[in-house]
């Protein structure tokens, strides 16, 4: 393996030190919102969030995401954690947002054919449980850090930081909006909203970012990387509610 570069070794420090020791408990939800509800609002996004978490979409499959993933205190710090590197079987590892992990899971486990609506609104649940939690990109509390992921990660938040220099640097300060992009997922007109499809129809005049694309895990490796030790929390649900940061 080549020798991490000075500047790659001060990205991993960086992400190291934004570790996350806060957990905060979430109360329970009712899961009774349907799949597709034209008045969805952040909050039913999360609970319809819970019932896939805890209950699988196909009555032939019982097994459902919290059937192995069971406990609270490991899944409360997943929001804050990504994006990170996902040791899938080759050739699909890679650095990956929490939407397109839970996306790669939902369509392997739950076979769904399209699985992005279960996969925002497993998003949003995960990141409300999160609330509180300090953005630590790559780094879950409690859990091991490998250095070889932590590489992986750091040269994501490089790609990302010349994405979005050439796509975005003209209009956007990346300090000023990396606190915006933790207001995803969010419900946009009846319908749920994350930054990965913003990102895909944002800048049309542009060769077009897939949302399930690397170019856009690096682009928001890179915004997360900014934000890191901010606290997952109000502001999420403030900007959901109102519509108006992080647009």
């Amino acid at each position: 393996m080549e020798k991490a570069s000075p500047g790659i070794d001060a990205l991993i420090l960086l992400m190291a030190m934004a570790l996350t020791a806060a957990c905060l408990a979430w109360p329970s939800l009712s899961p009774t919102i349907v799949l597709g509800a034209s008045d969805r609002s952040l909050e039913q996004l999360v609970v319809e969030g819970e019932r896939l978490w805890t209950q699988s979409p196909d009555p032939s499959n019982p097994v459902a995401c919290a059937t192995c993933h069971c406990d609270p205190a490991m899944t409360r710090g997943w929001a804050a954690s990504f994006p990170k590197f996902k040791p899938l079987p080759p050739p699909h590892a890679r650095v990956m947002t929490l939407l397109q992990a839970n996306a790669e899971a939902v369509e392997r486990h739950y076979r769904l054919a399209d699985p992005l609506p279960a996969a925002t609104a497993i998003t949003a649940f995960l990141t409300a449980r999160a609330a509180g939690t300090p953005i630590s990109p790559g780094i879950s509390a409690g859990q091991p850090v490998f250095a070889a992921r932590m590489q992986a990660l750091a040269g994501s938040v490089l790609r990302g930081k010349h994405l979005y220099t050439g796509r975005c640097g003209h209009c956007h300060q990346s300090f000023d909006l990396a606190p915006s992009a933790t207001a995803f997922p969010r419900a946009e007109g009846g319908r749920p909203a994350s930054l990965e499809l913003f990102l895909e129809g944002h800048r049309p005049l542009q060769p077009p970012l897939a949302w399930d694309g690397q170019a856009t895990a690096d682009i928001m490796a890179y915004l997360m990387s900014q934000a890191a030790g901010r606290p997952i929390g109000h502001h999420t649900y403030q900007a959901s509610t109102e519509g108006k940061e992080g647009s």
